[in-house]
């Protein structure tokens, strides 16, 4: 399984990695792909967050749309490619993954966790006002753990040719 999962203790080699497709040699570094708007910045930085919230045996799945088609991971008329949750059982060719969830709705959860985690860091910790964000923080911690209600795969197996990415973050 070691083989499948591609790990990323870096934020720079994770958005290298993930943007590989679209960038080239020809677009220079990193910083200058950033300044010439070459990178989704914001999207990159969000599904950083969500894999440093998930559990050390979750990671996130890229599906292609047909195959996310055939295993039901539509929401609000679009298909969600990506996914996070657990590998269970392996073979040579496919993998049982379960426990999933649809990753944009998480990644939206994880960047405010980041947000309020900042904000709690700036402000008194003796106020009315952190003790909200703190219960705010709180609350969106249990929504990331409680992935009731949003769109998943079937806990079935998956073809591990079909798999355009299973990545994990490594702290």
């Amino acid at each position: 399984m070691a083989d499948l999962i591609t790990e990323y203790a870096n934020y720079d080699a994770f958005v290298r990695e993930w943007h590989s497709e679209t960038l080239t040699d020809d677009d220079g570094s990193l910083e200058e792909a950033r300044n010439r708007g070459l990178l989704n910045e914001r999207n990159s930085r969000q599904l950083w967050q969500l894999l440093g919230l998930l559990d050390p045996d979750e990671l996130l799945i890229q599906l292609p749309e047909w195959l996310a088609d055939e295993k039901g991971g539509s929401m609000n008329r679009t298909t969600a490619i990506m996914f996070v949750g657990t590998i269970t059982r392996e073979t040579d060719d496919a993998i049982l993954f379960e426990n999933s969830a649809a990753a944009q709705p998480l990644m939206q959860l994880a960047h405010k966790i980041h947000s309020l985690e900042r904000g709690i860091e700036n402000i008194g910790a003796d106020t009315d006002h952190h003790e909200r964000l703190a219960k705010q923080l709180e609350d969106y911690h249990q929504q990331i753990c409680n992935r009731e209600g949003l769109p998943s795969l079937s806990d079935e197996w998956l073809p591990k040719s079909q798999l355009i990415a299973a990545v994990r973050r490594r702290e």
